[in-house]
């Protein structure tokens, strides 16, 4: 029956992972707050102030989700889009760098900045009214109906601004960065720079000519007027994967060498060079649309989702799949939240479990690392929560398994892999270590792909703050890097900081290149055997610190064998990486690799995992033994008072999993609703 109820939840959790891209399945209805509820919530979001005041545009704009739900107004209900359409354009340029930053600099200015007029006929009764009519972004009407007697209205040419094709917010994570202005400066700066005869969105004077005088040396740059427009059908201006057509480099030299140029002048371009214009277009919408967006059910469903992102989450709120694996407190699930129907897993650790092996420490540093930590290539914590007995983190469900499950399967990696693989989990690392943590575990188990092949870096129970004082070994065995062996003449371990994980990171690249760490070998361990250690264990610890590795040149070129040896040098002051990660990014070894694509998430990952369980049997996996001294454990006031701060939602992911829910219902047209829905006061969001 054990096996039978296993192989049913195989066939749940497959099902559920096949069908994320026809869209979220939620089995419970979004609640309502009542006008109770509403006001009181309301009053204490007041309370807390803040610059921009909430529930105000500036703050509203300021959230992804008041972004989408005002884009999708002015769209949906008043017809008018190029105006947001261009601050949604400013404010995914402000994200991107090098050629792609050249694209999108080529998109707005074209579009927006020096929208061509073409000639439109319209009879003369509606031409007279041109002038004014001129400062909507709409396509012009028809004029209204001659008198009756009057003569027959002419038709005539009349210049019009070529529109922009008109877009849609398809990324969950787009906001718009208020601008350091007080409300008297954002009027008095368009009301001198509006002119509705210089573009489709009515910016000129002084703030145009500025804008236009610092593009001159990018746009006189040779080739930038053939370079491919930007496609803003996508986020990331390439195919409906996300995918960026202008990804694959050139062939030809000059191509290359224009590329290059591109790419190194768009990142001279100020961050700041769109904010002037970007304020007088939204001085234009506040002004025309704000009191409107106010009075709409849109605004009404902002409010409803922000009230429940303040609320507190439960285990209630997720429906549990299968087990995926285990960790030293407790199993790791995967789970669908309720209410959206999003994937995610579910770690659960128990707090006896935790109190037993006195590890409250590491499990609080764990939950803080994952929510201080905000990178695409670590994963991420949406959630986290605790009922009497256990603590819960929510996060990326990485359905691909780890990379260890991979290369137990191929043997070794081919090269294509081992640079991409390589190349996230160095831009992780060092993400970790940009908020001064250092990782300490790192090995191919942590590494997760998700369904799309995307790696990232997983299990930050070791992580923890760099300090003066931070000494002991911690992690695996044979990726611990040489200081964390080392003691002093006294026989006291030695300090160390995050240069520990570049030498990890160097066994790591080196299992992925030939499918065996070099200090878990069998060198090693006759290496360390062959110099008097007596078990497998100091064997391993007395390579890690003496061996130098031999790496054969039938899977390691020149390039691999040098950059696996600088990581790997036993002196952490001169091991690669002790200025940071871009010393390893310009290695030869990475020279193939285009950085832009990696760092910005857009580059197509080179092995798509099969849509299958990717992990062990459940069985295999097995459960925690509730043995004499578990039971005889006792949680007390103290052991609660731990777990005060554990409460954790992440504005970033809730925002995520709401608008994913609400792309689907504009693609589909109409309400998603759940499959069961309960007869309770709760109903869709309005």
């Amino acid at each position: 029956m054990e096996e039978l109820q296993d192989a049913i939840e195989d066939a749940q959790y497959v099902n559920a992972i096949a069908s994320v891209e026809d869209g979220p399945r939620p089995v419970l209805p979004w609640e309502i707050p009542t006008e109770e509820q509403l006001a009181s919530w309301k009053q204490s979001k007041n309370k807390t102030g803040g610059s921009p005041a909430p529930f105000e545009f500036e703050w509203t704009l300021s959230h992804p989700l008041g972004f989408f739900l005002f884009s999708a107004y002015l769209k949906e209900e008043c017809h008018d889009y190029v105006l947001i359409n261009f601050m949604e354009e400013v404010a995914r340029w402000k994200s991107t760098q090098g050629r792609f930053r050249a694209e999108k600099t080529s998109f707005i200015a074209s579009n927006y900045l020096l929208s061509p007029k073409m000639a439109v006929k319209v009879n003369t009764a509606s031409a007279q009214t041109h002038a004014t009519s001129e400062e909507s972004t709409t396509t012009a009407g028809e004029g209204e109906a001659a008198p009756e007697g009057a003569a027959e209205p002419a038709e005539v040419d009349v210049p019009r601004f070529e529109l922009p094709p008109k877009t849609e917010i398809s990324e969950h994570d787009l906001c718009r960065d208020p601008v350091e202005l007080s409300a008297e400066e954002r009027k008095e700066l368009s009301s001198k720079n509006s002119d509705p005869t210089k573009n489709c969105i009515a910016v000129g004077g002084e703030v145009l000519q500025t804008i236009l005088s610092k593009l001159d040396k990018l746009r006189n740059t040779p080739g930038y007027d053939s370079l491919p427009a930007y496609s803003c059908h996508s986020k990331n201006g390439g195919d409906s994967d996300g995918n960026s057509s202008s990804d694959e480099i050139p062939s030809s030299d000059s191509s290359k060498e224009r590329t290059r140029l591109l790419s190194l002048m768009s990142n001279d371009l100020p961050q700041n060079l769109f904010d002037c214009a970007e304020v007088i277009v939204a001085e234009n919408v506040r002004e025309k649309h704000w009191a409107g967006f106010e009075g709409s059910e849109y605004y009404t469903k902002l409010l409803n989702f922000l009230w429940i992102q303040d609320k507190k989450v439960v285990e209630e709120d997720f429906f549990v799949m299968r087990v995926l694996g285990r960790g030293g407190f407790g199993l790791v699930t995967a789970c669908k939240k309720g209410t959206s129907g999003k994937l995610y897993a579910m770690k659960v650790m128990n707090k006896k479990r935790i109190k037993i092996k006195k590890a409250e420490k590491l499990t609080l540093n764990e939950q803080k690392c994952l929510a201080d930590v905000d990178s695409p290539f670590v994963v991420k914590l949406s959630y986290s929560f605790q009922s009497k007995t256990d603590v819960f983190l929510i996060l990326d469900l990485m359905t691909g398994g780890d990379l260890s499950f991979h290369l137990s399967l191929k043997g070794r990696f081919p090269t294509k892999e081992c640079l991409y693989y390589g190349a996230r989990i160095m831009l992780g690392l060092q993400a970790l270590h940009d908020r001064g943590y250092v990782y300490r575990d790192l090995k191919p188990e942590n590494c997760l792909l998700g369904e799309d092949g995307r790696v990232k870096l997983t299990d930050l129970g070791l992580a923890t703050k760099v300090t003066p004082t931070l000494s002991g070994a911690a992690g695996t065995r044979g990726y611990w890097a040489p200081e964390m062996l080392r003691r002093d003449k006294n026989g006291k371990r030695m300090t160390y900081d995050h240069m520990v994980d570049w030498f990890s990171f160097g066994c790591c690249l080196a299992e992925f290149i030939s499918g065996t760490n070099p200090f878990r070998s069998e060198p090693a361990l006759n290496y360390g055997l062959g110099k008097g250690k007596k078990t497998k264990e100091k064997a391993i610890d007395y390579a890690t610190l003496e061996m130098t590795p031999q790496f054969d040149s039938k899977t390691f070129n020149e390039d691999a064998v040098d950059i696996c040896l600088r990581l790997l040098d036993k002196n952490a002051k001169t091991r690669l990486g002790a200025n940071g990660c871009k010393e390893i990014m310009s290695h030869p070894w990475f020279h193939k690799l285009k950085w832009e694509s990696i760092i910005s998430d857009r580059q197509r990952p080179p092995f798509i995992p099969p849509k299958d369980v990717n992990a062990a049997a459940q069985s295999e996996i097995g459960t925690f033994a509730e043995d004499r001294t578990f039971h005889e454990t006792v949680l007390d006031e103290k052991d609660e008072a731990v777990y005060k701060n554990w409460d954790f939602t992440s504005a970033k992911a809730f925002e995520a999993e709401v608008l994913e829910f609400l792309i689907y219902e504009r693609e589909t047209g109409e309400p998603l609703l759940p499959i069961t829905v309960n007869t309770s006061c709760c109903c869709t969001v309005l």
